[in-house]
């Protein structure tokens, strides 16, 4: 499937145990993307989140439902889990947790 030249997309933020992450989600009549990056440039967490946009946006653009992507990075725990006020039950876990937070409020 071809990326189309232009999409509309919204940029969400969350703070995780590992600084703030972003969560941008492009969509179009016949594509969709997921970009993830924390607040820190490079390093491993960077290529992991690289790969995690990039697994969701082909699961996604080979219809799967967003839920059992969501469903599936929900709940995910890293050693740093961060009470934010106002979350689902107020802890974002892991920034895979935070992410499935986002697509879950973003994502109709």
């Amino acid at each position: 499937m071809k990326r189309p030249i232009s999409m509309t997309g919204v940029t969400e933020e969350i703070e995780t145990g590992c600084g703030t992450l972003y969560v941008t989600i492009n969509r179009s009549d016949s594509y969709n993307e997921v970009f993830c990056r924390l607040g820190k440039s490079g390093g491993c967490s960077a290529s992991w989140l690289d790969g995690i946009s990039r697994l969701i946006t082909f699961a996604w653009n080979s219809n799967t439902k967003m839920e059992a992507i969501i469903r599936a990075f929900a709940g995910i725990q890293c050693p740093s889990p961060r009470l934010i006020p106002g979350t689902e039950n107020g802890m974002v876990l892991s920034c895979v947790d935070g992410i499935a937070k986002i697509l879950k409020r973003v994502i109709p």
